[in-house]
């Protein structure tokens, strides 16, 4: 091989890990790269350089490699609680008669030093649907995907505090349960359990919506026949535009020529306005929440509340049983999240217990004081965990130095008890303190975070559990994607990729460094 073959394969390895380290971005489409623009410059820059992203991605891998010693690092030294979440991602192939694949992607969600929100991917590997599932690809009832593995291979398996994740496929669900046994093995989980399952918040809403209209599946049917661009769409706000659209057309007399037995009858127009009106109201609601790129935990009681306000307005405006049935999906799912969401938003000093106190009365009547004192209960015993966590790291730092307090007369004993006066001095000035002042002026605008990170000096124990509290995943999909009644769609990279690759590139394009 001449000197200039040589420096032309040392200019190519150059360029594979240029563009290794840009495909690891995560504000780059990965199919940026099947771009003719690319390609064409490409050929420009270096003729000789074919990228072809079918390979082995030994580059891919390196910077994976090279980016995950210093995470390992990092999750060895967090000092918080870590929530995780699993997305199922789906690639389906019209080419192949629509077959699908899944994909799992197990993340790690935590407020950073600098209170920045991370989301790093630890875990990812393709799954087969259960009608080709082998058996070594069968989740069974004690199996996890490999998922708790992870968790011991970056040391953080003591440091879970949630699992999120979408309940909407079958034999998926099982996960959270494998994960929280194994976890409930290493260390205690906080509160009994009542916090490790995180409920969706979108998929609560999807669920509901997409159920209403399945209730008038043989009116939509019938409006299918008149116009094509009306179905249940696996995007419910793109359903309910479709039956408005409808809506307006039968009000103009579109259809006042078409065959009667095609044509919905009068009763059955008003049930759909009536389901559209609804799902508006909804719409409202979610639509805040869905666009903003993170809302952190502690907003969505007060628009659970809204929600269930709302429901609870037209299930008596008129004898109207699916607005009754979408009420009562949201009173479950109020249940299985109140302790969570009642807790974050006390840690919100808009709200406070005065807002879980107010919302509790008006949705459990006279039920509710009962869920506000679980609450602060809740609270309570959190801070004394948490405090307990803090001074057992201190307690570390004056059991090294034991000899010189008893040369000064104070045994260890005497300094455990001294830590036990402050504690609950501490619980007392700190959490009492907090409740007690006045809860700030309402502001839409107003940014937990900012505020939290300032108040750690005052608070630092109450601020440790809000850092935990506000980085629990309460929703998996923003914008358009949170309107989705299935999984989220897969890129199709992702189907050409090795399983090597496939876990290196999720995993470090959420690794990226942030400027």
């Amino acid at each position: 091989m001449s000197s200039s073959d040589y420096e032309q394969e040392e200019i190519n390895q150059n360029m594979e890990r240029a563009l290794a380290e840009l495909m690891s971005d995560p504000d780059m489409p990965p199919n940026f790269v099947h771009g003719v623009g690319f390609r064409q410059f490409m050929e420009v820059l270096n003729p000789q350089f074919k990228p072809n992203f079918k390979n082995d991605g030994s580059e891919f891998c390196q910077v994976y490699k090279e980016r995950k010693a210093g995470v390992k690092d990092f999750l060895g030294k967090f000092d918080g609680m870590i929530s995780l979440s699993v997305d199922i991602l789906r690639y389906e192939n019209p080419a192949n008669g629509y077959c699908a694949d899944d994909y799992l992607c197990l993340s790690a969600h935590f407020f950073d030093e600098d209170w920045k929100l991370q989301k790093w991917v630890l875990h990812s590997r393709a799954l087969m649907l259960k009608d080709d599932l082998s058996a070594s690809d069968v989740l069974h009832d004690d199996d996890d995907w490999g998922a708790f593995r992870w968790l011991e291979e970056y040391g953080i398996e003591k440091k879970i505090f949630t699992f999120s994740m979408i309940q909407n496929d079958v034999g998926y669900d099982q996960l959270v349960e494998c994960v929280k046994n194994h976890i409930q093995e290493k260390m205690g989980i906080q509160l009994d359990d009542q916090l490790f399952h995180v409920f969706c918040f979108e998929e609560m809403i999807a669920n509901m919506v997409q159920g209403a209209f399945h209730r008038i599946k043989g009116i939509i049917n019938k409006l299918s026949f008149l116009s094509s661009f009306v179905s249940i769409a696996p995007v419910w706000n793109v359903t309910n535009s479709h039956l408005k659209e409808a809506l307006e057309l039968w009000s103009a007399g579109e259809y006042s020529s078409a065959d009667t037995d095609d044509v919905p009858t009068l009763e059955e127009w008003k049930k759909v306005e009536g389901i559209c009106k609804i799902v508006d109201s909804i719409y409202e609601v979610s639509n805040a929440l869905f666009q903003a790129k993170h809302q952190t935990t502690n907003v969505y009681l007060y628009h659970l509340h809204e929600l269930h306000e709302i429901l609870t307005q037209a299930s008596v405006d008129s004898d109207n049983t699916i607005a009754r049935g979408m009420l009562k999906a949201c009173d479950r799912y109020w249940d299985k999240m109140f302790l969570l969401l009642g807790i974050s938003a006390a840690l919100d000093p808009r709200f406070k217990m005065k807002y879980v106190e107010f919302a509790c009365s008006k949705v459990k009547g006279a039920d509710g004081s009962s869920q506000a004192a679980a609450v602060l209960g809740a609270i309570e015993k959190l801070f004394d965990e948490y405090a307990l966590r803090f001074s057992e790291k201190v307690n570390c730092t004056s059991e090294s130095s034991a000899s010189v307090s008893d040369s000064e007369g104070a045994s260890p004993r005497h300094v455990n008890h001294t830590f036990s006066v402050l504690q609950d001095f501490e619980k007392f000035t700190q959490l009492k303190g907090y409740l007690e002042e006045p809860v700030l002026p309402w502001s839409k605008d107003f940014d937990a975070l900012a505020w939290w990170s300032t108040a750690g000096t005052k608070y630092p124990i109450l601020c440790k559990i809000a850092r935990d509290f506000l980085a629990i995943p309460v929703m998996l999909a923003t914008s358009h994607q949170a309107f989705c009644t299935g999984p989220k769609p897969a890129d199709r990279n992702m189907v050409n990729m090795k399983p090597g690759t496939l876990h290196a590139f999720m995993c470090a394009r959420s690794w990226c460094p942030r400027q």
